[in-house]
């Protein structure tokens, strides 16, 4: 009997030639392969490197300087600090991994500069679980493939940034690789290298806990797609008692919370005021946004190639491994896309502790999806077409159609570093969003030709590489701009003047705000503190006059009485001999040393403190208002 196509496909694809990972291990890998890894590894870290050192200063602020707060305490061997207040509000692991950093190098400079090499390491080393997440579905030649490129996506370029989202990669494909793991032999061993994983992505950013939800999920689906037998289907998942068992200690963790009081939500950390502020009624449509934005991202063709290969793992008679891919992707797509449209379905307008903004697409937090997309991808590059022409077409107009539904007045407010997609867009939004449709209607007809003429994969894999460097050429001449504009209004010629002139000595800061307003916008001036603060150990306190600055963090309200600066009880201020101000703010006593640029201050003050506040447009420089 001739066989069909189908069970070709599925022949080849279970065929010894693509052992599961749990098989393929690094001391098994052929050396070529693993001194591929190992060259892709070194490449990938010196081209970032290389990129991100050309970056001068932190511009995501204060995050960056949250970060490097905690990474800075922690290499003192303390407490994850900020500002002095211990907080684990945050994910500890990539200050951990900064820590040392900050232990070894005295000169903040040096630390900044290490630290993006370091992060640029970092990233890279995702070729290594996303190759052998790839060999559960293709054989090491394809999987070299993804593992490529999955470190050729532009968000390899916050290498430059000292953000979560450069240790989360890595720790995210991790993760899935546990999942599909435990989803393929839920041995104790795979379903514990599971749930560590998650965890691990877990306390990188807790964003990744959603990949609990994803892998109780999968294992369901993928159990009921194997066997189609209510019986056995229910059999199999005694198999994960381990499991169960440690998500029955969380649940019972949780509703201790909910006894004694408190809010389980409260292990989210500076993520827990989400949970208030979700639009339910939105999610749908900016989970639907955001899905459209990561098929930009992907560059159109491993979108509609991955819905081919999952639609193929939904059906009866679908391989093995086909109901594996289908059930590690459909699950952990859909919770991903709908947290992030939870987060993004209210304006953000101040209640979070940040600036009411546009920017409401979140491609900083759905890229760890790439690889995925691009195992689908190459799956369907050897097994093309994989479902009928009709299939075919429908499937790659719906991935070339998708982009055109973001709405043209989300284009320029999110091309930025949290959507790097759009960023080559922004300057042409007008030709939105017919120009986007049929830019990924040439994409889809690649995709189409391809089915059709089995055009040759490198051709394919060259267009989307190339779409991935243009995109990352633009968004890293967006990012330098940026972080060049930050470090003009922030710092003088040189970034360590107050350490120079005091050494060691604690500089406390006194900042003002007008009084009357109820949150801050965020505004050039308060970068002067922000970049301060980040590159100078010597900075300590900081006290606030009026309004709280943007973003909240940790400082003690002051106020004026007669003239002298006092806490909101009355007594004196807490201040040291050094005191750091802004140019629009005055006290009594001897300056030690000025920011020309800025116009900022460190004063040699003694207490009680005396001081006036201008506002900050009486400034010399009318840019720091």
């Amino acid at each position: 009997m001739t066989e069909s196509r189908p069970e070709a496909a599925e022949r080849a694809l279970s065929s010894t030639s693509v052992r599961s990972v749990g098989e393929t291990k690094v001391t098994s890998l052929p050396i070529s392969v693993r001194g591929v890894l190992c060259l892709t590894v070194i490449a990938v870290t010196v081209l970032h490197a290389v990129v991100a050192l050309r970056s001068p200063s932190p511009w995501i602020v204060p995050d960056e300087l949250i970060y490097s707060e905690l990474a800075k305490s922690l290499g003192q061997g303390g407490l994850p600090q900020i500002r002095g207040e211990i907080s684990f509000a945050y994910g500890l692991v990539y200050p951990a991994l900064l820590a040392p950093v900050w232990a070894i190098f005295d000169d903040v400079s040096t630390v900044y500069a290490v630290a993006k090499v370091l992060n640029a390491l970092i990233l890279s080393l995702t070729v290594v679980p996303a190759f052998f997440l790839a060999r559960r579905f293709v054989n090491e030649r394809c999987a070299l493939v993804v593992a490529l490129l999955s470190v050729a996506v532009p968000s390899m370029l916050y290498a430059g940034t000292l953000m979560t989202e450069v240790a989360l990669y890595p720790a995210f494909v991790l993760a899935l690789l546990g999942i599909a793991a435990a989803l393929e032999r839920p041995a104790i061993a795979t379903q514990a290298a599971a749930l560590g994983a998650i965890g691990l992505a877990s306390a990188v950013k807790m964003l990744a806990a959603i990949l609990v939800v994803a892998y109780v999920s999968a294992v369901f689906l993928y159990h009921w797609l194997d066997t189609h037998d209510g019986f056995q289907w229910r059999g199999r998942l005694k198999a994960y008692t381990p499991t169960w068992i440690v998500l029955g200690g969380v649940f019972v963790v949780g509703a201790a919370f909910v006894v004694s009081g408190k809010s389980p939500f409260g292990t989210l950390g500076a993520y827990a005021v989400v949970v208030d502020n979700i639009d339910v009624l939105a999610v749908p449509w900016w989970a639907l946004l955001h899905l459209a934005e990561l098929d930009l991202y992907l560059a159109v063709i491993p979108f509609g190639a991955t819905i081919l290969v999952a639609l193929r793992g939904l059906q009866r008679d679908a391989g093995h491994q086909s109901r594996l891919f289908a059930a590690l992707l459909l699950p952990t797509t859909v919770v991903l896309l709908l947290t992030v449209a939870a987060y993004s379905s209210p304006p953000h307008g101040g209640a979070e502790g940040y600036s009411a903004t546009v920017a409401r697409l979140h491609e900083r937090a759905t890229f760890v999806l790439a690889p995925l997309f691009f195992v689908g991808l190459m799956v369907w590059l050897r097994e093309r077409p994989l479902g009928s022409r009709t299939g075919v077409i429908a499937a790659f107009f719906a991935a070339a159609a998708l982009p055109a539904a973001i709405p043209s007045d989300q284009i320029v407010g999110n091309a930025s570093f949290q959507t790097l997609a759009l960023v080559p867009w922004a300057g042409f939004d007008g030709l939105w969003p017919l120009g986007v449709f049929l830019f990924a209607c040439v994409l889809a007809a690649f995709g189409l030709l391809a089915a059709a003429s089995r055009l040759q994969a490198a051709a394919i894999l060259s267009v989307i590489s190339m779409v991935f460097v243009v995109v990352s050429v633009a968004a890293q001449s967006s990012m330098e701009l940026s972080s060049q504009w930050t470090r003009d209004r922030g710092l003088g010629p040189t970034a360590d003047w107050i350490d120079r002139a005091v050494g060691r000595r604690t500089v406390s800061v006194l900042w003002a705000e007008k009084g009357d307003e109820g949150f801050v916008q965020p505004a050039q001036r308060h970068r002067v503190l922000w970049l301060g603060e980040f590159f100078n150990r010597s900075v300590g306190p900081v006290y606030e006059l009026g309004s709280a600055m943007p973003y909240g963090l940790p400082s003690t309200a002051v106020r004026l009485k007669g003239g002298r600066v006092v806490l909101e009880d009355g007594r004196a201020a807490p201040f040291g001999e050094l005191v750091l101000i802004p140019c629009h703010v005055r006290v009594a006593g001897t300056v030690v040393t000025r920011d020309t640029t800025t116009g900022a201050s460190v004063v040699r003050v003694s207490s009680p403190i005396r001081a006036t506040v201008t506002t900050p447009e009486s400034c010399a420089r009318d840019r720091l208002g």
